[in-house]
């Protein structure tokens, strides 16, 4: 079938399905060739319903990717319904639904990006429609409202929303596949809580529960609260604490480190084995907020976050192989440098600044490579240099 113009200047395809004659109107704003690819699409359409086929993917979005006033036209005609207009509210709607057996705090983050695109987009508006340039106005006009890290974790949600089209095959491409977010961590965040603080604070609480919760966090750098939920006092056994949260790294085994076995001990005094550790956690952020103030102490940012942040930075400076700090805090080597390791920096620079002093002694003294190797000469004189660079000190050996 082909398009034709009649006397009026109008174009049309007039085609024939289930013994009725039928017309697709144009208009007027259409050349013989675009008016000519339209009548291929009718052509397929028909040719496939006739055989008894579901349309396939490459011709729906050949149809998705009509202007809205020529698909209304081929609405009005019969060739397609509303089940082919997939909207950025289906979109979501479908998303979320696949992502329901993920926790509730994490269902929520994606929903309140989800919200923000249906405000800027809105929900009728056709996901086949939306460009990356779309895109990067929608992440400029984040960035006026939020910090530089939410909108990067924002635009990360939002390509898995789109991510979950191209997997359905609804879209081509994902139009938010090259936009891209600043920062993702917000180093001002960040803040080590030592032994001396976290003492502090633990003595101040009004319960040994609270006591505990706290530990698990510095000294064990589970997740609060999702990873102690569901912690019964079997868990506790063989020198290990059994993680059973899977919704975001599985079951894994945690050391039972001494700072948590001296408060289990207590607590677990006549309880039965398949008893909740914790039972019912209440408003527990309250109450650890409560005992920082007793002991007099300013509270710091990200309140749990911080406590697993500064056992992993602990445990790491200790040295021990990736695999190993894998199977405890479940995480990657990635996510762990970028978002829980901490730069502790008034530490490393002391370090640095008495290797220097080490090696200008050793030079001073004459020290030769009988008694010192050339590499550690070699790696003593680049902490010199980095020193001079960084500190401005300028001063000569000898």
């Amino acid at each position: 079938m082909q398009a034709y113009k009649t006397s009026k200047g109008n174009w049309q395809v007039n085609f024939s399905e289930g013994g009725k004659q039928r017309t697709l109107y144009l208009g007027r704003d259409f050349t013989a060739g675009s008016a000519d690819r339209v009548a291929r699409i009718v052509t397929d359409i028909v040719a496939h319903r006739k055989r008894g086929e579901s349309l396939p993917v490459d011709l729906l979005w050949r149809i998705e990717s009509l202007p809205d006033r020529l698909r209304k036209s081929f609405e009005r005609a019969g060739l397609v319904g509303g089940a082919t207009s997939w909207t950025l509210d289906n979109l979501l709607q479908a998303f979320y639904d696949s992502k329901s057996h993920l926790k509730s705090t994490t269902q929520d983050a994606y929903k309140m990006f989800g919200r923000l695109l249906l405000v800027f987009f809105t929900s009728e508006r056709r996901i086949t429609s939306i460009e990356k340039m779309d895109c990067e106005r929608f992440k400029t006009h984040l960035l006026k409202n939020y910090s530089a890290c939410t909108v990067s974790r924002g635009i990360r949600r939002c390509r898995a929303f789109f991510q979950h089209a191209v997997n359905a095959e609804w879209i081509r491409r994902n139009p938010f596949e090259k936009v891209y977010g600043s920062v993702e961590v917000n180093l001002n965040r960040q803040f080590y809580v030592d032994r001396a603080t976290i003492d502090k604070v633990m003595s101040c609480c009004r319960a040994d529960h609270d006591r505990l919760l706290l530990a698990l966090a510095r000294f064990g750098g589970l997740r609060i609260p999702s990873e102690v939920r569901q912690l019964r006092y079997s868990d506790f056994s063989d020198n290990v604490i059994r993680i059973h949260e899977d919704t975001k790294t599985g079951a894994r085994e945690v050391p039972l480190f001494g700072e948590i076995r001296e408060i289990f001990v207590w607590l677990a005094v006549g309880k039965e084995p398949s008893d909740l550790v914790f039972g019912n956690l209440g408003d527990f952020q309250k109450r650890v907020v409560l005992a920082i103030r007793e002991a007099g102490v300013k509270q710091w940012a990200k309140l749990f976050v911080n406590l697993r942040s500064s056992c992993i930075t602990d445990v790491v400076e200790r040295g021990y192989s990736e695999k190993t700090l894998d199977s405890i805090f479940g995480n990657s080597a990635v996510v762990r440098s970028r978002h829980y390791v901490q730069f502790r920096k008034d530490k490393e620079y002391a370090k640095v600044l008495q290797d220097n002093e080490r090696m200008l002694k050793m030079l001073r003294e004459g020290v030769t490579e009988n008694v010192l190797s050339s590499m550690e000469i070699d790696e003593l004189l680049v902490l010199r240099d980095l020193l001079v660079n960084r500190f401005g000190t300028g001063r000569k050996v000898g």
